[in-house]
């Protein structure tokens, strides 16, 4: 299944600071999207914890490292949300939000504060983004690919990232 088109606003997601994972976590994600018949490219599966609209990668690296450590993160289901337009779907691992979760936005909120695009705490939705589809095509998408259980994601890092078309992290910088 070819990825959707969608009218993304990649200036407002130039760089991230994001939770990332290990070689293993990110091999499974990967292979989980291709099993469900999501056409995503190449990717580096991660959670965002706040978007900015430059890439001043030496603070978001500083941003980073000012964030206590985290020892897994849930993962409790499958979210399909339509883009605004309408032309396509995308397809995402719902992360449970925390109260570690949300006092890290909090505090990322405060010390990005001139180059965040307006955002808040209630907005925040974490989740890992396995793929886009496009509008009246999810049916291909092979839901039978997703685990009963699904698995938690342990010793998640953030780190500083490059964002590329359609959000996905295109660089971690370390």
């Amino acid at each position: 299944m070819r990825a959707a088109d969608t009218a993304y606003p990649v200036e407002k997601h130039m760089a991230s600071v994001s939770l990332v994972f290990d070689d293993e976590q990110n091999a499974y994600l990967r292979e989980l999207s291709e099993t469900m018949n999501l056409d995503f490219g190449e990717f580096i599966p991660h959670v965002t914890l706040i978007n900015v609209t430059e890439q001043d990668i030496p603070r978001l690296k500083l941003a980073a490292a000012a964030l206590p450590s985290l020892d897994k993160l849930v993962l409790d289901g499958v979210n399909f949300l339509p883009d605004e337009a309408g032309n396509c779907v995308w397809v995402e691992l719902r992360v449970q939000k925390t109260s570690w979760m949300i006092e890290v936005r909090r505090k990322l909120l405060e010390m990005l504060d001139d180059i965040h695009p307006g955002l808040d705490i209630d907005g925040f939705r974490p989740h890992i983004t396995l793929g886009i589809v496009e509008a009246g095509t999810l049916g291909d998408v092979d839901m039978s690919a997703i685990p009963r259980q699904l698995p938690v994601i342990i010793k998640p890092r953030a780190a500083a990232c490059y964002n590329g078309v359609h959000g996905k992290v295109v660089e971690v910088v370390e």
